[in-house]
């Protein structure tokens, strides 16, 4: 819900959240208070996303700021590629229902909000841990690395350093959750242990475990995954002060059911699902898993036991991570059997650094230690993402992910039971699995498509025959970006970048019989065609700011389609234009990529 869309005027605004930095903007989550529309104030409400152009002034922005700012708020933007991310469903989810881009000078700070925030009370707590790392010369990958484990603090991970993390399994570990708050809860319970002697001593040792593990997750800025870990071991706390042996089910149901209470939203939350999945997987699993093998020394122990979890956790959440990652990561047993101790030791060394931080010589030699333990991990991450077959791409829509899930809980049930029904159900589900993924190969087998992508300021048409993906575009490292998930999904092989070849040349394509034609600049400069060229398509990208009545004196396209880069109001001239000599027209800003099946020479859309 938000008020007052698409209407620019003036608002006066709130921040709710630390400004993030972005490579061009700061990113700012505001509340919308009041909305002036030339005569007078008016009440409004609303959540919304602002990028702020980066300049000094922008960087001073603080939690709780109130701000008056000239502005036209837009929705969302809705996925507008096959496969795609949808932007404006998961702001929905979070209760944002707009954005916008500010630039300087057209907005000013107000006040502040004074009123107590317990959220920006923990925001303030974080940032001066934050900047104790950053006093002891930790930065860079380390710093983003090490602020991401101790205290869930993400916004410095550059999207290489994730998907070094994603693509060997151990992403895991840089997000603050069960593992280090179950941690916080056993070394507390230990320092406790002398409050067991009777029922009051045992209910304030219970009380004091609980605050104790609130103040870490107030520490860590109570990000979503430490208020789930969080709630579930205060429950384990509540269970033992009754004395009653804590259910694990009941208690991580319990939790479920708590965060689900008070925001819904939070079940389409991928985080959220990957956490549960992971921690359900591994108290079932793990007692399968540890009947394999029964380790006679302490060291085959500690290794097998890091195995069994990593195993356990990956039982569970492989369906998630082929759904919404496409990828799996085969040596994800060795990089957990070095990433959980090595995390293990830098948790210690930072909480260590922490404490003694104001120690002049001790705490040198600790943030020397830690910075390259640091170092050493995200070494070795990219060595083990280096290695030959690291990664295996597999995507799954969302039918195969909920029955892969069947099956993985209908054999686990046949473990346990022994029942032909189970079996049989299990090796059901995963037969219909892989009769999905031939479907899927025999229609990319059978077809033949040209898709012309959303881009943001570039254009990027695909051909596709069969599973052979031919690409035009003018920038490789967007059209990656933004087809990616469809290539894989779709079983494409790696994309062919078209320069020249038989059947295409300078913009211009005739793929099975349709002539296509994607103008540019140097087709605009020399236009000397005597007669008007016949095509199927024209396609107008690139930015370009065409005389649309000039170039149909030159082409007669039997329908025309406009990218994303053009304009609002050149896409609205060509539109007009296009009316007047009823030739079929097609926006992508508006109506998302274009798709046409070359077969029945009907577009997807």
């Amino acid at each position: 819900m938000f008020d007052h869309l698409l209407k620019k005027g003036i608002y006066h605004v709130e921040l709710t959240a630390a400004p993030i930095e972005k490579a061009k903007s700061y990113l700012c989550k505001v509340d919308v208070i009041q909305y002036f529309d030339s005569t007078s104030w008016k009440h409004s409400k609303g959540k919304a996303i602002l990028y702020f152009q980066k300049d000094s002034a922008a960087s001073k922005l603080l939690f709780g700021d109130r701000l008056m700012l000239e502005a036209e708020f837009a929705p969302p933007e809705k996925a507008l590629n096959p496969d795609g991310f949808d932007y404006a469903a998961y702001l929905k989810r979070q209760g944002v229902g707009a954005t916008c881009y500010i630039s300087s000078g057209s907005w000013q700070t107000t006040d502040r909000n004074s009123a107590f925030s317990i959220r920006r009370e923990a925001d303030k707590c974080r940032n001066y841990l934050l900047n104790i790392y950053r006093k002891f010369k930790i930065q860079g990958d380390e710093f983003a690395v090490l602020a991401a484990l101790t205290l869930g603090y993400t916004d410095d991970l550059q999207p290489d350093l994730r998907d070094s993390y994603s693509a060997t399994g151990a992403m895991h570990i840089l997000s603050v959750s069960g593992m280090h708050v179950g941690v916080v809860y056993i070394v507390i319970a230990f320092f406790l242990s002398f409050l067991s002697k009777n029922q009051q001593q045992n209910v304030l040792k219970m009380v004091l475990i609980t605050l104790f593990l609130w103040a870490y997750a107030f520490l860590t800025g109570l990000s979503p995954a430490v208020i789930r870990a969080t709630i579930m071991f205060s429950f384990v706390a509540l269970a033992n002060c009754f004395e009653r042996k804590s259910q694990i089910y009941n208690t991580i149901f319990m939790s479920i059911l708590v965060m689900l209470l008070y925001n819904p939203n939070f079940i389409f939350d991928v985080g959220f699902q990957l956490s549960y999945s992971a921690v359900l997987s591994i108290i079932f699993f793990q007692p399968i898993v540890n009947k394999l093998f029964t380790p006679k020394n302490k060291i085959t122990k500690l290794a097998w036991n890091v195995i069994v979890v990593s195993l356990a956790a990956q039982l569970g959440t492989t369906p998630f991570t082929l759904y919404y990652f496409q990828q799996f990561p085969n040596y994800f047993l060795l990089t957990n059997m070095v990433a959980i101790d090595l995390s293990s030791l830098i948790i210690y060394l930072a909480m260590g650094l922490l404490i003694i931080s104001f120690i002049p010589y001790l705490s040198v030699a600790v943030a020397f230690i830690l910075k390259w333990s640091l170092w050493l991990l995200n070494f070795l991450i990219e060595f083990f993402q280096n290695l030959t077959y690291s990664v295996s791409h597999i995507s799954i829509d969302i039918k195969q992910t909920f029955v892969l899930f069947v099956a993985i809980f209908s054999l686990s049930a046949y473990f346990y039971s022994k029942r032909f029904v189970s079996l049989f159900t299990g090796l059901t589900a995963l037969l219909l699995v892989c009769i999905f993924n031939f479907q899927t190969n025999f229609q990319t087998l059978t077809s033949k498509r040209i898709i012309v992508f959303a881009g943001q300021k570039h254009t990027h048409v695909n051909f596709i025959d069969r599973n052979k993906s031919y690409v035009f575009t003018t920038d490789s490292t967007e059209v990656i970006r933004i087809a990616k998930s469809f290539w894989q999904n779709q079983k494409l092989d790696k994309p062919i970048y078209l320069h020249h070849n038989n059947w295409f040349s300078d913009g211009y394509a005739c793929f099975e019989g349709k002539r296509i034609l994607i103008l540019n600049k140097e087709l605009l400069k020399y236009q000397t065609t005597s007669t008007p060229l016949e095509l199927d398509y024209l396609i107008i990208g690139e930015g370009l700011k065409p005389k649309i009545d000039q170039v149909l004196k030159s082409v007669h396209p039997r329908k025309i389609i406009v990218d994303k880069s053009i304009s609002k109001w050149y896409t609205e001239s060509i539109r007009v234009a296009c009316t007047e000599r009823k030739i079929p027209y097609y926006s992508i800003a508006k109506n998302g990529a274009y798709i046409l099946n070359i077969f029945d020479l009907s577009p997807v859309n």
